[in-house]
């Protein structure tokens, strides 16, 4: 029987790796870290680690249909381009006002809005693809049952713990709140801004091609 801590392990690994570079996630968990609370990061963490496991589950599963789909599809480009540079200049404009005042009217579910975040996200499920393709130049993995199972674990747990670490650096931020918040804010929307530029840019080549 293979052993399901490797798996485990392997999942772990990768998914923390993978989540440690900036992108939307981890500035919209640190961003809410500073404009909130530890809990309202956590929230969205959480949330975000479903999805990841989701991902995962479904690049093993549809990895070579999902490839093929993007790579045809130039309407399912342009609409993900829109929607990051949309947010893009949302998050640019708004002002920056993390107040206590602000802390007492918390939206009600930072939860929702993690799955929608980590749900948006479209290198998600090519980083899979791409993980799963370097994992199995190393290991001969058969992702079926227990074994599957606990490489999504791994997935979740390694998602949560390095999200986890940018919730705690987030606390050394808030001594400084108006002006952490607003490099956040510059932060997260320029991310999503080359989000949404890459896959214009790439929607485009689709039709010049």
């Amino acid at each position: 029987m293979e052993n399901p801590f490797l798996y485990l392990f392997v999942g772990f690994l990768v998914c923390l790796l993978g989540t440690i570079p900036f992108g939307p996630i981890n500035l919209a968990v640190v961003k809410t870290t500073i404009d909130y609370d530890r809990r309202s990061g956590i929230e969205i963490a959480f949330a975000a680690s479903i999805i990841e496991s989701l991902q995962a589950l479904i690049a093993i599963c549809f990895g070579a249909l999902i490839s093929s789909f993007l790579d045809a599809n130039v309407f399912v480009k342009f609409f993900l381009a829109f929607v990051f540079i949309a947010l893009a200049i949302f998050i640019f404009t708004r002002k920056a006002e993390p107040t206590l005042k602000k802390q007492q009217s918390r939206p009600l579910s930072f939860f929702r809005n993690g799955l929608i975040i980590a749900g948006l996200n479209p290198q998600a499920v090519p980083f899979w693809i791409f993980a799963l393709a370097t994992i199995s130049q190393y290991f001969e993995f058969q992702y079926m049952g227990l074994t599957l199972a606990w490489f999504l674990l791994g997935v979740f747990i390694g998602k949560l713990v390095a999200l986890y670490g940018f919730i705690v650096a987030s606390t050394y931020l808030k001594t400084r709140l108006q002006e952490s918040s607003t490099v956040v804010n510059r932060l997260l929307a320029g991310i999503l801004l080359f989000i949404g530029l890459i896959q214009g840019w790439n929607a485009v080549n689709s039709l010049l091609v």
